[in-house]
């Protein structure tokens, strides 16, 4: 039973990291932008003034674009599901070209992510607090790598790591929770190093930089 949830939980995470690296919105130019918008590429967009990421599950990063008085940023998508945004603050005349019918959630792919992200969080807070005892570590040892390490890396050490159902003898000697929060904030500082190296690197079309947690 346990191998199936396993691989279940895996293929899913599969899901929401390529969902999420492919519809992360990455920066592009005004002349893109215009570019896009008089060939009618654009098949939905928002305006805002920042994009914010208030995502506390730190699963993957499914940002938002907040709106104020004055809209600076110009995101859209294309009908390749791609998201792409640019600052518009020196080139107003842009809004004039938008049609009112094409303003919808350029992040289409956020209720996919969020969802799978919900699922996983009930399947191991379920597992954690109400099935067997751990053998490798403590429930605080898992449950901070679960709360902390991004993208879920956590959780996947913890689906190949831990043998819930298995019933073996808990050993005497087990990760405790002060150990697992150490290694979490290490191993999530490490994962943000990475990432802003390789956007660096590659750019933002390889490792965009609203995924780096």
């Amino acid at each position: 039973m346990w191998r199936i949830v396993r691989l279940v939980l895996v293929a899913l995470w599969l899901v929401a990291a390529s969902a999420a690296w492919w519809g992360a919105p990455r920066e592009a130019g005004t002349g893109e932008a215009f570019a896009d918008v008089r060939e009618h590429r654009v098949v939905a967009y928002q305006l805002g003034t920042e994009w914010q990421d208030d995502s506390p599950d730190r699963w993957f990063a499914v940002p938002t674009l907040e709106t104020g008085d004055q809209d600076r940023i110009f995101a859209w998508r294309t009908s390749d599901g791609r998201t792409h945004w640019a600052d518009i603050s020196d080139t107003p005349d842009l809004k004039l070209e938008l049609s009112p019918d094409r303003s919808a959630n350029v992040l289409y792919l956020s209720t996919l992510i969020n969802g799978i992200g919900l699922l996983f969080t009930l399947v191991f807070v379920g597992v954690l607090w109400v099935g067997p005892t751990p053998v490798t570590g403590t429930r605080w040892y898992w449950w901070w790598l679960f709360a902390l390490v991004p993208f879920g890396l956590g959780l996947l050490y913890w689906t190949f790591h831990e043998v819930p159902w298995t019933r073996p003898d808990i050993p005497e000697s087990r990760d405790t929770g002060w150990r697992g929060l150490g290694t979490a904030i290490v191993v999530s500082v490490l994962v943000s190093v990475i990432l802003y190296g390789l956007t660096s690197l590659f750019g933002e079309a390889a490792f965009p930089d609203l995924l780096t947690p």
